[in-house]
């Protein structure tokens, strides 16, 4: 089994000699792809030196693809690395959530069986093209496969998907009547209606990843990729981006969930520390991301109504936007605690408050530890109700332990419907 990896595409001068970069020198063209260091703005900070490349897909370390509308020229990288493959398998990442498209869309993997060009020049047709368009607000994935005839056959239907970082695996094969293109998304298989194919005269010989081809000048904005993975056979799956949350935790779908939707960072490269405790300014960035997606930015502090959060804290615009919208008036009198710690009892008011629920009746209460008198009773019976948590263990909530990092993870996506990622077959 052959390997090939772009993993982070952190430097241009760090590809191998079979990779070209174009669009990006293209002279008179507005439309480009960038590899920069990352950080936020681009350059700000570089991707930590001696990284294994265990992708941080929410870090912005990966390729920036820009489009201006009216350009219709492509920007990609292409890899060179396959030679007349029969068999072919990728994994990359790709978040659309600043791109807009309102023509047909445009291929954004595809592969080819000419001999290897020097970009910008083609050769050879798609053999396989993976295309990404819009409907209304949707993001869609389609995609094609060519047959010996010289016809092409689309998956299915569209595959929506959410702003964010997307995982997108391909498998290809050619046969004679048993070719077939299978796809995943986020670790979840796709229906294609791609099998039994007739396209045992297709090779590939040269692959392309970006705005490919089929560009119409009618999409604008900016969409990122990262983490590019290609080999002939064999599942390829997620990128592990945490060393303590592996595809064994309970958490891995939720944790990799909310940080591809870019609502939780990690707590260092390499770590989510998913036993690390919330503290209440981070919970009130968290809850208001999770409510309203990543490009969410709240009012700016204008005047300080709670005393040990001045307008000059970060965190403040975060805070004070939770307090307009009644998640929480603080936790006493004219002041917030933001580096106070959440409980579980707490935290089931401010998701359901959020998420604009009410408190459930109670008595009952669904839970031993939770006695009717108590005046989370309601909220903590409404998060069991919308099959937030099911609680601690043995009939108990623990309403006074502490919300950790990987709870969290649980608790945002499921309240507000974060897709979470699988690992796959």
């Amino acid at each position: 089994m052959m390997r090939h990896t772009l993993s982070r595409l952190q430097r241009a001068t760090g590809f191998a000699a079979a990779l070209f970069l174009a669009g990006a020198l293209a002279a008179g063209a507005a439309n480009s792809i960038r590899v920069p260091n990352g950080g936020t703005p681009e350059g700000a900070v570089k991707c930590a030196a001696g990284n294994p490349n265990t992708v941080r897909f929410s870090q912005n370390c990966g390729a920036l693809v820009t489009l201006t509308a009216g350009d219709a020229t492509a920007a990609y990288v292409q890899d060179n690395s396959p030679s007349a493959d029969g068999a072919y398998r990728a994994r990359f990442y790709v978040n659309p959530r600043l791109l807009q498209i309102s023509g047909s869309g445009f291929d954004v993997l595809a592969a080819y069986d000419g001999a290897d060009p020097v970009p910008p020049a083609n050769a050879g047709n798609a053999v396989f093209r993976v295309v990404i368009q819009q409907s209304g607000a949707q993001k869609q994935l389609t995609a094609f496969v060519r047959l010996n005839s010289g016809n092409e056959s689309q998956i299915t239907a569209p595959i929506a998907i959410a702003n964010g970082w997307r995982s997108v695996e391909v498998d290809w094969a050619k046969g004679a009547g048993n070719g077939h293109l299978n796809l995943w998304v986020d670790g979840k298989a796709q229906t294609t209606g791609l099998t039994a194919l007739t396209n045992d005269t297709e090779t590939i010989n040269y692959v392309r990843w970006g705005a490919v081809a089929g560009l119409d000048g009618n999409s604008s904005g900016s969409f990122r990729l990262d983490d590019f993975v290609s080999q002939r056979s064999g599942y390829i799956g997620p990128a592990l981006p945490f060393s303590d949350v592996d595809t064994t935790s309970s958490f891995f779908p939720f944790v990799q969930g909310v940080y591809a939707a870019e609502v939780i960072p990690d707590c260092g490269v390499g770590s989510f520390c998913p036993n690390g405790a919330i503290t209440r300014k981070e919970m009130a960035k968290f809850l208001l991301l999770a409510k309203n997606g990543a490009g969410y930015t709240p009012p700016a502090c204008v005047t300080a109504t709670f005393s040990d959060v001045p307008c000059s804290n970060p965190y403040a615009p975060w805070i004070y936007e939770i307090a307009r919208e009644g998640i929480t008036s603080g936790c006493a009198a004219g002041i917030f605690c933001p580096d106070g710690t959440i409980t579980r009892s707490q935290m089931s008011v401010f998701l359901m408050v959020a998420r604009g629920y009410p408190a459930a009746a109670c008595p009952p209460s669904s839970f031993a530890d939770v006695p009717t008198t108590s005046p989370f009773c309601g909220w903590i019976n409404q998060v069991a109700a919308k099959g937030v948590t099911a609680g601690c263990g043995g009939g108990n909530f623990c309403p006074e332990s502490l919300v950790l990092r990987g709870q969290m993870s649980v608790f945002l996506g499921t309240t507000f419907g974060i897709p979470t990622h699988a690992v796959g077959p």
